[in-house]
């Protein structure tokens, strides 16, 4: 108990020395590089597919039951898209369907090329060809990563 008391009173005293505090955040995040860059990596956790070009307040809006597009919630901002990246959940079946091994990455172009395949429509083959190939292109997003539950 007095063990207790004694470790909460050390970290509100930590907490009141904002400079402690920051080393404390920076020892945490020390192997982070800190640095958003745009990518396309499978979340296993969540089994699903995630493209994302831009670090910023996402708004996920669903296009299908598998696929549901990401906006920029503060859109419009000048010289930003509205739409910053996509999902395509369910994506262990969606890639078993394909033939396409989750331990190796997959090509954009393949991913991209199957959305329309699987999922046809006017709406999403709008969406594949005048969102997100040119997104994944602008962004040289080239394949999907292999990931445990985190962007790379």
């Amino acid at each position: 108990m007095v063990r207790e008391i004694r470790r909460e009173t050390l970290e509100q005293n930590r907490m009141k020395n904002p400079e402690e505090l920051k080393k404390l955040v920076k020892e945490q995040f020390a192997g982070y590089p800190g640095v958003f860059r745009p990518c396309a990596w499978f979340d296993e956790r969540l089994d699903c597919i995630r493209v994302v070009a831009r670090d910023c307040s996402i708004l996920e809006k669903r296009l299908s039951d598998r696929l549901t597009i990401l906006e920029d919630s503060y859109y419009p901002r000048l010289g930003h898209a509205k739409v910053v990246g996509f999902t395509i959940k369910g994506a262990r079946y969606f890639c078993h369907q394909q033939g396409w091994d989750l331990n190796t990455p997959i090509s954009m172009t393949k991913v991209l090329d199957a959305i329309v395949a699987q999922f046809p429509g006017e709406v999403v083959r709008f969406f594949v060809d005048y969102v997100a190939r040119p997104l994944v292109t602008e962004e040289n997003i080239e394949e999907v990563e292999i990931c445990s539950g985190v962007a790379a």
